[in-house]
């Protein structure tokens, strides 16, 4: 077992969803330029997103899904997102996704909050397998999740639709030790 806090990483903290986050997360929703990475199709609006955050119970068990924010530890400004979605109890497996502040990129945040959240997933919840798809042309978060110990374990022909046509996706998994 790790001896760092299973939801901390150096500066950042992964923490459950607050009110306060509202206007964050109704920014990260309706980033444009991430839908293609989250399957997004529409803008959601901020009636919706307070909707969400007044019902999440934060019950990976429950919803097969768990949401965190990342912020600075000291600051408490945010930093993105990390989610955990489609958990199966089963097969002890989930798939994996961050969200990284445009102004915050590139700068090492991604690793930190991927760190924080497989060594939760993995050494806390339990769980065996942690998946991520990912489009071929995002170099960053494929240079992301390979440091943080995924490895390519297949690619998806024709998996992601964009303005241009349709790319490949890459498979990426990190089996617990």
């Amino acid at each position: 077992m790790s001896q760092i806090p299973f939801l901390e990483e150096q500066d950042i903290v992964l923490r459950a969803v607050e009110p306060a986050d509202l206007d964050f997360m109704y920014i990260a929703e309706n980033d444009t330029n991430a839908w293609n990475a989250s399957a997004t199709i529409a803008p959601m609006s901020r009636y919706m997103i307070q909707q969400y955050i007044d019902m999440y119970r934060a019950d990976i068990y429950q919803d097969r899904q768990l949401r965190l924010i990342a912020s600075h530890k000291h600051t408490q400004d945010h930093i993105g997102i990390a989610d955990l979605y489609d958990y199966d109890a089963r097969n002890h497996r989930a798939g994996v996704g961050i969200y990284i502040a445009p102004s915050l990129r590139s700068q090492g945040y991604g690793r930190k909050m991927l760190n924080a959240l497989c060594r939760y997933a993995q050494e806390f919840v339990g769980i065996h397998t942690l998946y991520a798809l990912i489009a071929t042309d995002n170099l960053p978060s494929l240079h992301t999740f390979s440091h943080c110990g995924f490895v390519k374990t297949a690619t998806l022909p024709h998996w992601i639709k964009t303005p241009q046509g349709y790319i490949p996706a890459i498979m990426m998994q990190r089996i617990a030790e």
